[in-house]
């Protein structure tokens, strides 16, 4: 779950340094992959907090953070899809609380 999750992380710092840079959009590839493991390691993560109740309290909290992570995700996919440049303050709430949440998870 944690290479899962530190994976999503740097693609996603890949496709956050390129909008900074100018890009408006990443490339579809990058999108696809970001989305791939993050979505394969919140699914482990549910799994993991609905089968483990001994750990379900060191999960819930980063899993809450994950969700809001998600639907923010989500809003950034649709400025994708529509080829419209993705709006910096969304991308940059996005990737600070993914990258808490995964902190928070190491912790």
């Amino acid at each position: 779950m944690f290479y899962l999750f530190a994976t999503a992380i740097i693609v996603g710092a890949t496709m956050a340094y390129l909008r900074l840079r100018g890009q408006p959009r990443p490339a579809t590839s990058l999108v696809v992959l970001h989305g791939l493991f993050a979505v394969t390691g919140l699914i482990a993560m549910i799994i993991v907090a609905v089968n483990e109740t001994n750990r379900t309290s060191h999960v819930t909290g980063p899993l809450i953070v994950f969700c809001i992570v998600a639907v923010l995700g989500l809003m950034l996919l649709g400025y994708h899809i529509k080829q419209r440049p993705l709006p910096i303050p969304t991308m940059i709430i996005h990737g600070i609380l993914a990258l808490a949440a995964f902190i928070w998870l190491l912790a």
